[in-house]
């Protein structure tokens, strides 16, 4: 491949990224379609919880999301919550970043933090995230 040729089709690449990952902006929020069905596995401690789906931006697919959460037995029924963990795998390139707090089993709302990030996404580091089973809107 010449090289004006391998350096379009890397500004072209580039510029798409630019286009799909966030801004500067100080919110982004991202809707979750659900694919697989709602996992339970209990074991002599509590429950896990598995799920995953497509992630948008708006009307644009850009990624895939897993989520699993943890019910302890440990935390009286009366409390309904338990820990939340999701991975947000971005569609294209090796970006992805992962978000952890809690679930209110109630409302299905979710509130943490941004807890690992990949070079693309340096911006949500340290970021909060609030929402609900589907949609997230990531505040940095």
């Amino acid at each position: 491949m010449k090289f004006g040729t391998k350096l379009a089709t890397g500004l072209l690449a580039t510029s798409t990224l630019f286009a799909v990952l966030p801004s500067q902006a100080a919110t982004v929020t991202y809707n979750l379609v659900q694919k697989s069905a709602l996992t339970n596995v209990n074991d002599a401690e509590g429950r896990w919880q598995f799920d995953g789906g497509d992630v948008y931006l708006g009307n644009s697919l850009v990624g895939h999301y897993t989520r699993k959460k943890r019910v302890s037995f440990g935390i009286p029924a009366s409390v309904n919550k338990s820990s939340m963990e999701m991975t947000i795998i971005w569609a294209t390139g090796n970006y992805n970043f992962t978000v952890q707090g809690s679930h209110f089993f109630g409302s299905g709302y979710q509130i943490g933090g941004v807890s690992a990030v990949s070079p693309g996404f340096a911006a949500f580091e340290n970021a909060k995230f609030t929402g609900s089973p589907g949609q997230i809107t990531i505040s940095y």
